[in-house]
C-alpha cells in the first residue's frame, strides 16, 4: 500500500490523488483517515483553494512515476549497470555537474529535469565543502524506497529539438544476483532494467582491477556482460572503465575488453572516466562523449520518413490527392 492509499500505484502525499482525481484527500474513497493525516487534509484544503498540484516531486522516480513522462515523450532508458562500488552513481553525478556548470552533451544542452531534487541529491558529494574537501555519493541500497531510482534529463539543441532521457541509478547488488540467478526475487530490477532499456553502459572498475581483487572483479564483468548481451540486439552497449585516473596493465584491459566483445555486438565502444578531470579534461570529456554516442547510435536506427507524392512542390496541402 502506497502511504494511505489503498491502491498500490498512487502516493496522493506526493503527487495528489491519482484515480478519483479529488483536490481534497479525504474526498477520496481509497484514501484511509488516520490521526496522522488530519494536519495533512487541513493543509490540502488550503493548497486547493490556491495552489495546483504537479504530478512530480522532483524525487527520484519510480516505475509509477515514468508512466507520466512516457504517456508524453519519447524516452530513451538508458541502463546504469555493473557492480557494487564500481562508480554507477559518482559517474551520473559527475555527468549532472559538467551539465549544470554549462557543458553540453554534443549539439544539446540541459533543457531541465523532472527529477532536480535527486540530482542534487547525489552532486552534492561532489561539489566542494570546507577545507575543499568533497565526497563520493554513497552505495545506492538496494531498499531505499521505491526502486529502481530513475533520473531524468531533457536536452535541447539549437533547433529546438528534444532528447528526454532516463538513467537508472539501482544498487549493484541487483547484479550480482542477476549474474547467480536471473529468477532470484534480488535480481528482478536487474531484469526490468535489461528488458526495458535502449542503451547500456557497464562498470569496469579500474581501482579493483588493479587491486588485489582483480580476479574477483573481472569474473564479475565478464558474467554481467554475458547476461546483457543476452538478447542485446542492436541496442547500444558501452563499456565504462571509471576511476581510469588509476593506470591498469595493458594486458588486463585487453583481457577484459576481449571478453566483452566475444560475441558480435552491433554498436559498441568504450570511454575512459574519472571523478578527476585527468590531462586536458579528457575523461571529463568521454563522460560527456559517451552519452553523445548513444544519442548518435540511436538516432541512425530512426526509419526515415517516406516521400510524399505531390502535383504541386509549392503547396503540400493542394498536393494531397
Amino acid at each position: 500500500m502506497a502511504e494511505n492509499c489503498s491502491k498500490e500505484d498512487c502516493y496522493p502525499e506526493e503527487t495528489g490523488c491519482n484515480y478519483e482525481g479529488c483536490e481534497v484527500l479525504k474526498d477520496c474513497p481509497h484514501y484511509k483517515k488516520t490521526s496522522a493525516t488530519e494536519t495533512v487534509e487541513s493543509n490540502e484544503e488550503i493548497d486547493s483553494k490556491y495552489f495546483l498540484r504537479i504530478p512530480w516531486t522532483g524525487n527520484t522516480f519510480g516505475l509509477q512515476d515514468l508512466n507520466f513522462l512516457t504517456s508524453t515523450s519519447k524516452v530513451i532508458l538508458i541502463g546504469i549497470t555493473g557492480v557494487a562500488s564500481a562508480g554507477k552513481t559518482t559517474f551520473l553525478a559527475s555527468l549532472y555537474c559538467l551539465l549544470r556548470n554549462g557543458h553540453k552533451i554534443g549539439d544539446y544542452h540541459f533543457s531541465g529535469s523532472l527529477t532536480l531534487n535527486g540530482w542534487e541529491n547525489i552532486a552534492w558529494y561532489l561539489s566542494w565543502k570546507q577545507n575543499n574537501n568533497i565526497q563520493f555519493p554513497p552505495h545506492t541500497s538496494g531498499n531505499s524506497g521505491r526502486v529502481p531510482g530513475l533520473l531524468h534529463l531533457s536536452l535541447r539543441n539549437n533547433s529546438g529539438e528534444k532528447k528526454e532521457l532516463v538513467f537508472t541509478d539501482a544498487p549493484g547488488e541487483w547484479f550480482d544476483s542477476w549474474t547467480i540467478n536471473q529468477n532470484d526475487p534480488n535480481a528482478d530490477g536487474a531484469n526490468w532494467i535489461h528488458q526495458n532499456a535502449d542503451a547500456f553502459f557497464l562498470f569496469s572498475d579500474c581501482e579493483m582491477l588493479a587491486g588485489e581483487s582483480l580476479g574477483k572483479a573481472r569474473r564479475q564483468i565478464r558474467q554481467v556482460s554475458d547476461r546483457i548481451k543476452m538478447g542485446l540486439g542492436s541496442r547500444p552497449f558501452g563499456l565504462i572503465w571509471s576511476k581510469s585516473d588509476i593506470e591498469l596493465d595493458a594486458e588486463i584491459v585487453e583481457q577484459v575488453s576481449s571478453y566483452v566483445t566475444n560475441s558480435e555486438i552491433s554498436n559498441y565502444s568504450e570511454f575512459k572516466t574519472s571523478v578527476h578531470e585527468g590531462k586536458d579534461g579528457v575523461f571529463y570529456d568521454n563522460i560527456l562523449k559517451s552519452i553523445s554516442w548513444i544519442l548518435e547510435t540511436i538516432s541512425k536506427q530512426v526509419n526515415k520518413l517516406p516521400t510524399v507524392d505531390q502535383h504541386r512542390a509549392d503547396d503540400m496541402f493542394l498536393s494531397k490527392r
